[in-house]
């Protein structure tokens, strides 16, 4: 197999991503009209499935550079805190196999010009830890109550954690960690769908200031274990 037609978009994961399009719309919120935050915080804890397994449209991009684009098959436990993440070409090949659990993140597997960037990939399974775990903040976070959301935030050892949550059904819109010159990195949900009464987001936009790149997170199928 030739591998010289991975290695340039790989590339793209060293420049800046600031001026991308954004890819996903958000309808209009509706007013909140004197808000439970504790109902609001205890609603969303339920709304979030334990376990699911997804498939995306991973694309990862970068200024001046092509998308860099993947098939991801992700499966999740929540309550053990572990994933996996398999990325394939457009040809079913596999490039990369990522997993986490209490102990860390690990590259279980990568294509040898991805293994020449093994910081990155440890990059995007934080990046997989920060958008589909800890979605609900804690009970003791400080709420900020606003028109059409309301805002949770609370310290950890990272720093200030802020939730930004809305709609009705309340869901998660965005998630970030606070830094002086702005976020860390950012988490944005979009076009939720629900089954089984669990609410999944459609559409998820992740940015990462380390890095400096965006991850668009497209799913196309998804079902809750």
């Amino acid at each position: 197999m030739r591998w010289g037609w991975i290695a340039p978009p790989i590339l793209l994961l060293s420049l800046l991503t600031g001026c991308a399009a954004e890819p996903f719309t958000r309808p209009t919120l509706p007013l909140l009209k004197n808000p439970d935050p504790q109902a609001v915080r205890d609603s969303l804890a339920h709304a979030v499935p334990d376990r699911f397994t997804s498939d995306d449209t991973v694309i990862i991009q970068a200024p001046f550079r092509n998308d860099l684009a993947v098939l991801g098959v992700l499966r999740v436990n929540r309550p053990a805190g572990t994933f996996e993440l398999v990325g394939l070409n457009q040809l079913g090949v596999k490039l990369f196999h990522l997993a986490g659990d209490s102990h860390g993140n690990t590259i279980r597997f990568a294509v040898p010009p991805l293994m020449e960037h093994k910081d990155l990939l440890m990059g995007i399974a934080e990046d997989i830890r920060r958008m589909f775990f800890d979605l609900v903040p804690g009970s003791g976070a400080e709420v900020d109550v606003g028109s059409t959301t309301i805002e949770f935030s609370e310290k950890t050892l990272q720093g200030k954690i802020v939730y930004e949550v809305g709609g009705d059904p309340a869901v998660l819109l965005d998630k970030h960690l606070a830094g002086f010159f702005g976020a860390k990195w950012r988490v944005r949900y979009f076009k939720y769908a629900s089954a089984s009464g669990s609410l999944y987001p459609h559409g998820i936009v992740m940015d990462n200031s380390q890095y400096h790149y965006r991850i668009i997170v497209k799913n196309r199928d998804w079902g809750v274990e």
